[in-house]
């Protein structure tokens, strides 16, 4: 009786062993799988962190280089504006010299100014505004420039006859503008501030020039700008295309 209690009492030792045994395996085998899934989570959130650095950098970098391309562009077109507004400063002060140093050949561009003025406007009764210094000038070209006229009108409008007197405007002389001579400067030493004197708005052109002649109608509704601001500012932008594409290629 003794020998089975003892055999029973090893046999439920020996099972408790087993059991025991058993629970050890499966929390060692719980604990392997919860810790595995824990280094695969914090080695992707390392991985994730080190992509986002990753994406950070490329970004700031691709930032960095859009910053300096752009810059680049900038002083780029700041340059070519800097020469393109040299060139038209430089070409202004050479037709200010030319019409200041000869007569003959400003008289001659006035009278063009003034046949150009009437075939636009083409009234019986004609305006003319112009510098102080000019009047002796207009009114010197003012029959010549009629007799062209009128025979443009003849040869275009079968022998059309139009009358056509020109008043000129001596209480309200258009304001002179001086121009500077930059043309001893380098394209670097001219700044583009200084391009700012170079063009005159379009509410003050009607106002000043450096030469050149306004026209209107006799009850000055309708106005035809023919002054040399107007005119070569006129000139230059038909031909930027030309000029870009010599300066800096297509």
């Amino acid at each position: 009786m003794m020998q089975d209690q003892i055999s029973l009492a090893e046999f439920v030792l020996q099972e408790a062993r087993e059991k025991c045994f058993e629970i050890e395996v499966k929390a060692f085998k719980q604990f392997e799988k919860e810790k595995k899934q824990i280094v695969e989570k914090e080695k992707s959130n390392i991985q994730e962190e080190i992509n986002n650095k990753f994406k950070k950098k490329a970004q700031q970098e691709r930032i960095k280089h859009s910053a300096l391309v752009n810059g680049a562009r900038m002083r780029l077109m700041n340059a070519r504006n800097q020469a393109l507004t040299k060139i038209f400063s430089d070409s202004q002060y050479q037709i200010y010299k030319m019409i200041r140093q000869d007569e003959k050949f400003y008289e001659e561009l006035l009278k063009n100014l003034i046949v150009q003025g009437l075939i636009k406007l083409f009234e019986h009764e004609v305006v003319v505004r112009c510098l102080h210094r000019d009047i002796r000038h207009v009114r010197n070209v003012i029959d010549d420039a009629i007799s062209e006229f009128q025979d443009i009108l003849r040869n275009e409008l079968n022998g059309l006859e139009f009358e056509v007197k020109i008043e000129i405007d001596e209480e309200k002389c258009l304001d002179e503008r001086t121009l500077i001579d930059n043309s001893i400067k380098s394209v670097q030493d001219y700044s583009l501030q200084e391009s700012a004197s170079e063009v005159i708005s379009k509410t003050e052109n009607d106002k000043k020039c450096f030469g050149g002649i306004l026209m209107t109608n006799k009850d000055g509704l309708i106005v035809c700008k023919n002054t040399l601001d107007v005119r070569t500012e006129q000139t230059f932008q038909d031909s930027l295309p030309i000029i870009r594409s010599t300066l800096f290629g297509k």
